[in-house]
């Protein structure tokens, strides 16, 4: 072979490994760029929900946080409840409550709270998901009495950072508060019926012993005071 043919085939062999290697990084970083999207798409926000009670003798129903777009309401006072919030209200049942229409996600505590307990739910949403959050639980020693907070805007809470309020209790204004009918106490729960009372959510006024209202199965010590809940939301991820 001639020697200038001898390099010509030297340096075709080079060019043909410099292409290869070219190929290689190409794929390697096709690669790459696949798996920072895959982790951009997986992106998530995980929030910690701590529920505590605070009254003195109310026992509360298990916690039903839920998701929802902005504007969503799941009760307003003065407007009338929602089947899904009385049956929550007056027997602590939320399985309605956490599929009603424009909820997202939802999460249901495993038990009920007594007085100085908390309950901490976990909330994964991911960045197209709604940041508005509603959470319910049942007053157990009251005729139809709930604590919670509705169309609550979590989207400003940044990484690392709580937020905390206090919560009402609310009445129902779904079953007359004969301080009877307690489901508490062994009382009866849900009721359909409506009857003699103001049909309309209202600010709770508390409860009445039986010291004060003849048949009523309360004690003093189930008396309560706004506020009767402590909610603390912190974004952990």
């Amino acid at each position: 072979m001639k020697k200038n043919q001898k390099y010509k085939f030297i340096g075709l062999l080079a060019m043909t490994a410099v292409l290869s290697a070219c190929d290689y990084n190409d794929d390697d970083n096709d690669s790459v760029d696949n798996d920072i999207e895959a982790v951009e798409t997986t992106e998530s926000y995980v929030y910690e929900v701590t529920f505590t009670n605070i009254t003195q003798g109310q026992m509360f129903s298990p916690p039903a946080l839920t998701t929802h777009a902005s504007g969503v309401t799941m009760w307003q006072a003065g407007e009338s409840a929602s089947v899904a919030l009385e049956r929550i209200a007056e027997g602590g049942d939320s399985s309605e409550f956490i599929v009603q229409d424009g909820v997202e996600h939802s999460v249901v505590g495993d038990s009920g709270l007594a007085p100085g307990e908390s309950q901490t739910l976990t909330l994964e949403l991911t960045p197209t998901d709604s940041m508005s959050i509603s959470l319910a639980s049942m007053l157990g020693n009251t005729n139809d009495g709930f604590t919670g907070i509705t169309n609550l805007d979590i989207s400003n809470i940044g990484l690392d950072q709580s937020y905390q309020q206090t919560l009402m209790g609310y009445d129902a204004g779904t079953e007359k508060n004969d301080e009877i009918e307690v489901p508490g106490v062994g009382g009866e729960a849900f009721n359909a019926s409506r009857s003699g009372d103001v049909d309309r959510v209202a600010v709770h006024a508390g409860i009445l012993t039986e010291h004060e209202l003849s048949g009523s199965i309360l004690l003093p010590e189930h008396k309560f005071d706004n506020p009767t809940a402590q909610l603390i939301i912190t974004r952990v991820q």
